[in-house]
C-alpha cells in the first residue's frame, strides 16, 4: 500500500500469529481521538492467518501498511517498522494489547507540556488473555530515572510507549540479541546516553493481555532476559548500574514473586520474593512499601492450602 503524505505519528504493531487478537488491537488504534497517523503492521513470519487478517484491515483504511519479514523475533520487527516509519512521533503497540481510545492524544500532550521529555508512557491495566477480566494497574510514575527502569520497570511492556522521532535516531534501535527486557534496555540507553528524559502519564491507557500458560518457564526466560539486559546497560553504564543494581534487583524480583501471584500460580512466588529481602530490605521499603507488604502477605499466604487471599493480595 502507497505510504501516507507525512503522518505526525507511525504506530508500529509487530505480529506473529496473532490471528485472534490482531483486529482487537488495531480497532484501538482505529479509534483513537487522534486521527493522523500511519499504522505498521510487521508481520514476523507468522504461520497462521494473521496476514490475511492483517491485508483486510489495511484493504478497508489507508491508514494501515502491511509489512512482511521473515521470523526474525520482536526486536527485529520493531526496528524495520522504525525504518519504514515515517512520522515525527512514534508509537508501539503490539497486535495482543489494547489501547484507550485517547493515548495517542494524552501523550501529544505529555510531549507539549514538556520539552525535554523524549519518551512518554501511561499505566497499564492487566487483564486476562480475553481482555474481559480486570487485575492489577501499574505504578503511577511521572519521571522515570535510570534505578527504576533496571529494576521493577513500571512501563511493564513496549506497548505503553511513544516517542520522538529525534530520540530513536539518539538511541538508535532495539537490541535483537535481547529475548526479554528490550524494551527496558532501550529506555535505559536513551537515559544513559541522551539528554532526553521519560516522563509518565497518570491515567491508564494500556490494557495487557496475561496468559497463565507456561508461567515457570516464563519466570526463568524473564530472570536470564533481566540479566542479559542489566549486562548490556553496564556496557556502556558501568557507574550508573554498579550503584543501582541492588535496588534494582530487589525490585525486579519482588515483580517477579507479584507476577506469579497475578497469573494463577502463587508457589513459584516464595523465591524471587526471598531474594528480594535478602539482596535490599531497604529498596522494599522505600519504594512503594504497601505493595512489598501485600506481596509478602499474598506469598505466606500462598503457601496455605485453599487460601482464596492470595488472589486479592495478587491485585
Amino acid at each position: 500500500m502507497k505510504k501516507l503524505n507525512n503522518p505526525m505519528i507511525t504506530v508500529i504493531m509487530p505480529c506473529y500469529n496473532a490471528q485472534d487478537t490482531l483486529r482487537c488491537a488495531v480497532e484501538s488504534v482505529l479509534t483513537q481521538s487522534v486521527t493522523d497517523f500511519e499504522l505498521l503492521i510487521i508481520d514476523d513470519g507468522s504461520t497462521d492467518v494473521s496476514v490475511a487478517v492483517a491485508r483486510d484491515l489495511a484493504v478497508k483504511d489507508k491508514r494501515i501498511r502491511l509489512i512482511r519479514q521473515h521470523n526474525a523475533g520482536p526486536a527485529e520487527a520493531r526496528n524495520r517498522g522504525l525504518a519504514e516509519a515515517t512520522g515525527q512521533y512514534i508509537a508501539f503497540l503490539d497486535a495482543d494489547d489494547r489501547w484507550a481510545p485517547n493515548l495517542l492524544e494524552r501523550h501529544l500532550a505529555q510531549f507539549a507540556a514538556h520539552a525535554d521529555c523524549g519518551v512518554s508512557f501511561a499505566r497499564v491495566r492487566f487483564y486476562d488473555k480475553y481482555l474481559r477480566r480486570a487485575g492489577s494497574v501499574s505504578a503511577a510514575v511521572t519521571h522515570l530515572q535510570l534505578g527504576e527502569v533496571l529494576g521493577e520497570y513500571p512501563v511493564c511492556t513496549t506497548s505503553n510507549l511513544m516517542c520522538r522521532r529525534e530520540v530513536y535516531e539518539a538511541a538508535g534501535g532495539f537490541d535483537p540479541s535481547l529475548t526479554h527486557g528490550e524494551d527496558q534496555e532501550w529506555i535505559a540507553r536513551v537515559l544513559a546516553t541522551t539528554p532526553w528524559q521519560v516522563r509518565g502519564v497518570k491515567e491508564i491507557l494500556v490494557h495487557y493481555r496475561t496468559s497463565p500458560g507456561g508461567l515457570s518457564a516464563e519466570l526463568e526466560k524473564m530472570q536470564e532476559g533481566w540479566e542479559a539486559m542489566l549486562e548490556c546497560v553496564r556496557s556502556y553504564a558501568p557507574k550508573e548500574v554498579a550503584k543501582a543494581e541492588p535496588e534494582a534487583d530487589a525490585l525486579f524480583h519482588r515483580y517477579l514473586a507479584r507476577r506469579a501471584l497475578r497469573t494463577g500460580q502463587p508457589r513459584l512466588s516464595l523465591q524471587p520474593l526471598l531474594r528480594a529481602w535478602r539482596v535490599c530490605p531497604r529498596a522494599l521499603l522505600r519504594h512503594a512499601p504497601s505493595r512489598t507488604l501485600l506481596t509478602t502477605a499474598g506469598v505466606l499466604a500462598a503457601m496455605l492450602p485453599f487460601n482464596p487471599t492470595r488472589i486479592l493480595l495478587a491485585r
